[in-house]
């Protein structure tokens, strides 16, 4: 190693705060090969764990976390996990709203999401599924073993009420983002890429130009639903339960979110 890269490194790890962040992002830039972020920005439950093994059984590419911690806490993208991932290919999932600052560090890390959605009703079924089979911990409201406690109504009033707001955070933030063309996106819905795996793999990897044929796509999909449920975490995937899961005034409670938004279009989840 030279002197002079060997001061540089010692100035940088010198550099206070965010600061050595951004000279340790510039080296990499300008020595290692930027590796491709293939990102999946969903809504939980929505069948994206599934679909980012597939991706990562199809490119080889390894799973990132590019978040602090998963836990209760709400998603956002973390700049020292970005920067750790910056010089090889990675998938992730996460459950990240579209703010100034996750879209700022897209942009900074040329990462452009695909954003998975589902039935919105559909949704409030499988998260209580999820509370009974899975765990206690969400990151769009705070439950515990309590919650058994409830009745089935009201477990489902409690999912409304607490934790649904943030689906439609979710999904007004993203549809802004795309029409103000803040950012590129490619959306899938839950209820197309059940029915039809291969082309919806199809579509994310023709969104990431990545060149890779029916076979290899088929091949993929057939070895994750081989792996560990516990790992690939796609349990019924049945669509429509909500319609007939919900009570009429639960469904009409989920509905009036929508009239916050008159402008947003929420056909994509269910909601016309």
């Amino acid at each position: 190693m030279s002197r002079r890269l060997d001061k540089r490194l010692i100035r940088l790890i010198k550099a206070p705060g965010e600061n050595g962040l951004q000279k340790v992002l510039s080296y990499k830039k300008r020595f290692a090969k930027y590796g491709d972020f293939l990102f999946i920005a969903c809504m939980p439950k929505s069948g994206s764990t599934f679909m980012t093994n597939v991706l990562s059984e199809l490119t080889g590419y390894p799973y990132s976390e590019l978040i602090y911690a998963y836990e209760r806490n709400d998603h956002n993208l973390y700049l020292p996990k970005l920067i750790d991932s910056y010089s090889f290919g990675t998938v992730t999932h996460m459950h990240v709203r579209a703010t100034a600052s996750n879209i700022d560090l897209m942009k900074k890390f040329s990462i452009q999401p695909v954003i998975l959605v589902r039935n919105i009703y559909d949704i409030v079924v499988s998260i209580r599924d999820h509370m009974f089979k899975e765990s206690y911990e969400f990151p769009t409201f705070y439950c515990n073993e309590r919650f058994t406690e409830l009745s089935k109504t009201d477990q489902y009033d409690f999912i409304i009420e607490l934790g649904i707001p943030w689906y439609f955070n979710f999904y007004v933030s993203w549809q802004v983002a795309e029409s103000s063309k803040n950012i590129k996106t490619c959306w899938l819905t839950f209820e197309d890429v059940v029915q039809d795996w291969v082309k919806a793999i199809r579509t994310v990897v023709n969104f990431y130009a990545i060149e890779k044929n029916e076979t290899e796509i088929e091949k993929a999909i057939e070895r994750t639903g081989q792996l560990n449920k516990k790992k690939t975490r796609l349990n019924k995937g049945i669509i429509g339960r909500g319609q007939t899961e919900l009570t009429s005034a639960q469904k009409e409670k989920i509905r009036k979110f929508a009239r916050f938004y008159p402008w947003i279009d929420f056909s994509k989840i269910g909601i016309k």
